[in-house]
């Protein structure tokens, strides 16, 4: 007597096709409209000021990180990456607010938004959201993708992130901290008023939280059956090497609003970082031939 396969259920089969979708009109909506965001704050001179433009970009970046990251890892893995991310920055950065370690002595001049132990909550946020993407592009440069990190790969990923991770800092630090002074060094260093110390505090942060998530990752990650199709995807990887590419644009364009020689300066920086980075990253995505 043979049984019979019973026909899925309509909602089933939805389910699936979701699933399975490679292409994410969501997220590509979200990273259309991340990009919009940018160009209009920065035409109509950031009318906004600094602490909101700065909340606004992180908190976009955020949820399109969510997103994201909830294809390839889930909700309980990604809570576990904003966890690890918000303990490990927050730590390091409350501790240098005030020791002056590991990044040198500084204050937020953030006052209206809301702060724990000195530390406003949105660069947390900013930790977790820029953070996983830079992460991601990582897995690009290391061909990894969508592998469960085993052997060299598990410490390999990590720093190669935290170099990625540095890398938006080099541009970043000097229009937030030394132009629109939402953070202030009370001992101003070489680099366009950035003491050195703080790039090696953000390298070392960045692999901590990292090295953590991948340690953790080489135990519990699973790949699910029914997102194998979306993560074997061009789309799905584009999108990390696009919002990267966005993230450096904040600071490519900030001189149309604020014109002066720091800006200009990180703006050049930044088409020789992270740009080269997201081109390559494009490049080897297009370019790979077991994504469809």
């Amino acid at each position: 007597m043979h049984s019979r396969e019973q026909p899925s259920s309509p909602a089933n089969d939805k389910n699936t096709r979701e699933a399975e979708r490679p292409f994410s009109k969501l997220r590509w909506s979200l990273i259309a409209l991340y990009a919009f965001i940018i160009v209009f704050l920065q035409i109509s001179k950031n009318p906004v000021g600094g602490e909101i433009e700065a909340s606004v970009y992180a908190f976009v970046v955020f949820v399109i990180a969510g997103l994201h990251g909830r294809e390839r890892y889930g909700l309980k893995n990604m809570a576990i990456f904003f966890l690890v991310t918000w303990a490990i920055s927050l730590f390091f950065e409350a501790l240098s607010i005030h020791t002056g370690i590991p990044f040198g002595h500084y204050h937020y001049n953030m006052q209206s938004l809301i702060s724990l132990f000195g530390v406003p909550l949105i660069v947390i946020f900013a930790y977790f959201g820029t953070g996983y993407f830079f992460w991601m592009l990582s897995h690009v440069f290391t061909g990894q993708f969508s592998k469960k990190l085993q052997g060299k790969w598990i410490f390999v990923v990590p720093l190669i992130a935290a170099f990625i991770l540095v890398m938006w800092d080099l541009g970043m630090d000097p229009i937030f901290s030394t132009v629109l002074s939402l953070w202030v060094w009370e001992s101003p260093g070489p680099y366009f008023g950035v003491p050195i110390m703080n790039f090696v505090g953000w390298f070392v942060t960045g692999f901590i939280f990292y090295q953590l998530f991948a340690l953790y990752l080489s135990r519990y990650d699973r790949i699910r059956p029914q997102k194998v199709k979306t993560l074997a995807s061009k789309p799905y990887w584009l999108e990390a090497a696009v919002v990267y590419g966005l993230i450096g644009f904040t600071i490519i364009i900030t001189p149309i609003a604020i014109y002066n020689d720091i800006t200009v300066s990180m703006a050049l920086v930044t088409v020789f970082t992270m740009i080269f980075v997201a081109i390559i990253s494009l490049i080897a995505i297009i370019n790979n031939n077991n994504l469809r």
